[in-house]
């Protein structure tokens, strides 16, 4: 007798909840109505009471930690990790910069992480994955620090940003900048292996969505979908939202709506178990 193929079980995790209410407003749209299942919350994020406000009151939700160390202001007053302008790094790149030049402690990002995590969890809400702000906690030294905190907080999942690279177009400056940081982080976790960074066993999920991110419109995300293969689980990064007001965040050059439209479509939500997609929580995943 034929057995039936195993399902492709996915999490559709939206970043950068908190970060603004036109960002909340369209991940929450995107949950109630489309296939988002996860996002990741911004401790030190301008929306961020109205972000708590919603998942609680939608608890089916999943809820993790975006930690925050670059191109905002630290949750921690006068932390040494800020700039001049109080600010910090405005970039991976410029973190990285200081932080391979000693420009600040262990302790000090240590202490910065610890306080974000304790305010997600001290509004009661149930964290059930680590993630960050571009990505930096996948660089060396910082990675084993993230992992560290994620044990220390009962955290089961923490990101291993990582994405295959496939193409299947002509790429443009979009697509050849991101495939130049999609090679950029697995360089970076491959060092931070090196030092002795390990998830937790049985705990990774496939990495997909960075080469799409900002521009995870209908097509991209039906390319995604075909790609996906019974196995581990995947996790798909993505960044749905309303147009935002901020001029900082919209020269993030994503197009908020575009990912909105795409991942909000029900009926979409509807084919995924005819095509062996069956849409899950990180908590499913425990």
């Amino acid at each position: 007798m034929k057995h039936p193929a195993p399902a492709i079980r996915l999490v559709v995790n939206a970043d950068d909840l908190g970060v603004s209410e036109r960002v909340n407003e369209g991940i929450l749209l995107a949950h109630r109505r489309g296939i988002v299942t996860a996002a990741s919350l911004m401790a030190v994020g301008r929306a961020f009471d109205q972000a708590v406000d919603w998942c609680r009151a939608f608890p089916a939700l999943d809820v993790g930690v975006h930690l925050t160390l670059v191109a905002e202001t630290p949750l921690r007053p006068k932390s040494p990790l800020a700039g001049p302008d109080g600010r910090l790094p405005a970039s991976a790149g410029a973190f990285l910069l200081r932080w391979a030049a000693g420009g600040f402690r262990r302790e000090e990002l240590r202490a910065e992480c610890t306080a974000q995590i304790e305010r997600v969890l001290g509004r009661g809400l149930r964290v059930t994955h680590l993630d960050s702000h571009q990505h930096v906690h996948a660089l060396p030294g910082v990675a084993e620090l993230c992992l560290d905190l994620a044990a220390r907080y009962g955290i089961p999942f923490v990101r291993v940003p990582v994405e295959q690279t496939a193409v299947e177009a002509p790429p443009g400056r979009h697509e050849l900048k991101r495939i130049g940081g999609a090679a950029a982080l697995g360089i970076t976790w491959a060092l931070a292996r090196l030092a002795g960074a390990r998830p937790p066993e049985g705990r990774g999920l496939r990495f997909i969505g960075f080469l799409d991110g900002g521009r995870l419109n209908r097509g991209r995300l039906d390319r995604l979908l075909r790609r996906l293969r019974p196995g581990g689980p995947y996790e798909l990064m993505c960044h749905p939202g309303f147009a935002p007001e901020e001029a900082e965040i919209r020269r993030w050059g994503y197009r908020h709506e575009e990912e909105l439209h795409a991942l909000a479509d029900p009926a979409l939500r509807t084919a995924l178990p005819g095509r062996g997609i069956r849409l899950c929580r990180f908590a499913d995943l425990i």
